[in-house]
């Protein structure tokens, strides 16, 4: 079940490398009241993360989640520290219009190779961060096939859902997201690969 695997998984993600990146790229937006949004939060294993890393913040934090099974993990977890999810569809064009206010710092990790138009969640980002917030993209990028059977721990077999995988975890290159991006109105400050089929990427809202 994708649940159970995300979260299972989140420990890998969140690694210390992770952090390091954020501290260093997205943390300056980090100010004592900081607004901070999380899109697509899967099971929301990241909200009492970023809540914990900065104990002195008092943080309003959000998410957005649409998958139910995701949804209702996210909200029991948000409950218990005071975090907001939002039930919204990432791959709307407007799905922002019902969250009122500006964030300092918008999230997401692991969510926009998966949409259909993923400069919905880009442009929608850049209407809810204010100029010269952050936004930190975690996700796949594009690399051989050859490193992608690698990964696997056992042989895969080659059908369609393998092949589907791959169109998916492969789709944009680290230059792909960035030109989506600027064009939603960010501009990049960092970008990190931590192994060939990975990136993190911080972005500033414009005008700030």
């Amino acid at each position: 079940m994708f649940h159970d695997v995300m979260v299972e998984t989140q420990i890998n993600r969140f690694s210390e490398e992770y952090w390091n990146f954020f501290t260093t790229w997205i943390a300056p937006a980090m100010v004592h009241d900081a607004r901070v949004i999380d899109l697509g939060t899967g099971p929301g294993g990241w909200l009492p993360m970023i809540k914990a890393k900065y104990p002195d913040v008092e943080m309003d934090l959000h998410a957005v989640e649409l998958v139910p099974v995701m949804l209702e993990t996210a909200r029991s977890t948000g409950e218990g520290i005071g975090a907001t999810v939002h039930d919204l569809d990432l791959s709307s064009p407007e799905w922002s219009d019902s969250i009122e206010g500006t964030f300092e710092i918008g999230h997401s990790s692991m969510v926009l190779h998966e949409l259909p138009n993923p400069f919905y969640l880009l442009e929608n980002a850049a209407r809810l961060i204010r100029p010269g917030g952050r936004l930190f993209i975690y996700d796949w990028c594009r690399h051989p096939l050859s490193e992608y059977l690698a990964r696997k721990e056992e042989e895969t077999p080659l059908d369609e859902d393998m092949f589907q995988h791959f169109s998916e975890h492969a789709r944009f290159s680290p230059d792909d997201v960035t030109l989506l991006a600027e064009r939603a109105g960010f501009r990049e400050l960092a970008r990190h690969q931590p192994d060939v089929a990975h990136v993190m990427l911080a972005y500033q809202r414009k005008g700030g």
